[in-house]
């Protein structure tokens, strides 16, 4: 694939999957999220293309940096493609989910859950795919391409993550506080969450039984 054509993909695919996420709110949450999604791909490749070559490099891959960067694009043109073909799935999930009101969240945590694990998976299916091709094609030793393509997922975990953090609100919580706003950077999530991973301990803690709750419940 090109990186023309990667780019191309990232930037419709990810729009079609925001648009999808954004409207289990309303339409200008759908028209945020179409803009973001694509920024939120863009700028997780072009970190983790950054990064990943020093980390191959630590694990004793020489690769050239030009490829890294491409097949980084590549892993991310991949995942907008498999988001955008789940976005009439999503949604359905978004438009009949129990909306939040008031101070209950209804089906929100599971909508978020749900687009999480989706992410998760299809960002596996494409980093390994694209990595593993990068790397055959270079001869790296099976034993360090392996440990190549595991920090390689890692780094696209934690530079993703809390990218999405940042680019908040994604998916529409946020309108039960007010006008729906652009981006909430640092702010802590209406549930306390501070970071992603605990933005993610508590979906985790929700799935088992534990009530996920506003911390400062505010009506429109």
């Amino acid at each position: 694939m090109s990186i023309r054509r990667a780019l191309s993909a990232i930037v419709l695919g990810g729009a079609a999957y925001g648009t999808s996420i954004g409207a289990s709110t309303d339409a200008t949450h759908a028209l945020f999220s179409a803009a973001k999604v694509p920024l939120l791909l863009l700028g997780t490749a072009l970190l983790c293309g950054l990064a990943c070559r020093v980390l191959a490099l630590f694990l004793g891959a020489r690769l050239p940096p030009r490829a890294v960067l491409a097949a980084t694009l590549c892993m991310h043109a991949d995942l907008a493609s498999m988001l955008a073909s789940l976005s009439p799935a999503v949604l359905f999930l978004g438009r009949t989910m129990v909306q939040p009101h008031d101070d209950e969240l209804g089906g929100y945590p599971a909508f978020l859950g749900s687009n999480m694990a989706f992410v998760a998976a299809a960002g596996v299916v494409a980093h390994v795919r694209q990595a593993t091709t990068l790397l055959h094609a270079h001869a790296v030793p099976r034993a360090i391409a392996r440990r190549v393509v595991v920090a390689w997922l890692a780094a696209a975990l934690a530079v993703g993550g809390q990218l999405a953090f940042q680019l908040r609100p994604l998916f529409g919580i946020a309108s039960l506080t007010g006008p729906v706003p652009f981006m909430l950077f640092d702010e802590p999530t209406a549930t306390g969450a501070r970071n992603f991973y605990e933005m993610v301990w508590q979906l985790v803690r929700n799935a088992a039984g534990y009530e996920l709750r506003l911390v400062e419940p505010r009506r429109r």
